[in-house]
């Protein structure tokens, strides 16, 4: 899973990528659908291979895990869609609440309160693509890796239906190199931003999930968690259940927090010069795919833990 996968991709597809998008003028308007979605379905294959390919899922769980993906971005745009206006329901319109004037009127500081925005916006992504990728997969589960993988595999149904989206909108509103730009940017940057964001995500959720068998092991390890100890004897709970909870929410905190400085910094808000707008871009996407790969690769991940915790379910 090294980085010449990118050096590889970048070169191979660039060419073809700026014929399709400085010549799309040229197309019947019939094909722009179709266009647009080759230009989100093939990055988001090629990133699938990357992360999953050397992974032991069955080919059925990958398909309905990046449909729930899509599923989960439908569900976001729709909500987004009804801030500007009613959605009709046959019987009855709904007016969705638009939460950003809501929590911008909380704050006399402008960018308090934007920040506070973009943490409401990646909170619902980032639960949105967990909570499907966790329905579907909670008993298919055999290690953390598995978990990584398949969060990873949402990121990327969630990203394709996005990016499919605003390339529809941006068709005939960008000139040829600006729209190249425009979509290159999308199915590497952005789509990375989803990745690193649901992959460390699903880091924490998958030791939350196992949380009984590490414990376990770290246990024989003589590892200790002084912490948990700590709430343990004052609450007289079980440590697996207190370290589960950790898990979680440091794994939501960490994906919330990481997506919404990326918007945050990259948003109208923020008066950054090009240098640290081209530095925020490198960091997120070569920091992102190394540690990606760094969680995948480390012990904990790859140990089959699923088989350890069947066993002391029995015990």
């Amino acid at each position: 899973m090294g980085g010449e996968w990118l050096i590889e991709w970048v070169f191979e597809w660039l060419p073809l990528l700026y014929q399709l998008t400085t010549c799309r003028f040229t197309f019947m308007p019939s094909l722009k659908y179709l266009i647009t979605f080759l230009l989100a379905l093939i990055p988001a294959a090629v990133w699938m291979v990357i992360f999953v390919r050397k992974h032991k899922i069955n080919p059925w769980t990958i398909f309905f895990t990046f449909v729930g993906g899509i599923l989960a971005a439908q569900l976001i745009l729709l909500y987004k869609g009804g801030w500007d206006e009613s959605i009709n329901l046959l019987f009855f319109r709904v007016d969705l609440v638009d939460f950003r004037s809501n929590i911008n009127a909380l704050f006399t500081d402008a960018l308090v309160g934007g920040f506070v925005v973009f943490l409401g916006i990646a909170m619902m992504e980032e639960f949105s693509k967990f909570i499907i990728m966790k329905s579907l997969n909670k008993n298919h589960f055999r290690s953390i890796d598995d978990v990584i993988s398949l969060a990873i595999v949402s990121a990327l149904g969630f990203s394709f239906y996005e990016n499919m989206t605003y390339f529809n909108a941006q068709w005939e509103n960008l000139a040829g190199l600006e729209f190249t730009l425009f979509v290159i940017s999308r199915i590497t940057i952005v789509t990375m931003v989803h990745m690193l964001c649901s992959g460390v995500l699903g880091y924490y959720f998958g030791l939350a999930h196992f949380a009984s068998p590490i414990l376990r092991l770290q246990h024989k390890e003589k590892k200790r968690h002084p912490i948990t100890n700590f709430i343990k004897s004052v609450l007289y709970m079980r440590s697996s259940n207190l370290y589960r909870d950790e898990m979680m929410v440091v794994g939501l905190l960490l994906a919330i927090f990481l997506h919404a400085i990326y918007n945050f910094i990259l948003s109208p808000l923020v008066p950054v010069g090009p240098t640290l707008v081209a530095v925020v871009l490198a960091l997120y996407f070569f920091g992102g795919y190394t540690y990606l790969n760094y969680l995948i690769k480390k012990k904990e991940s790859r140990i089959e833990l699923g088989l350890i915790m069947k066993r002391l379910d029995k015990e």
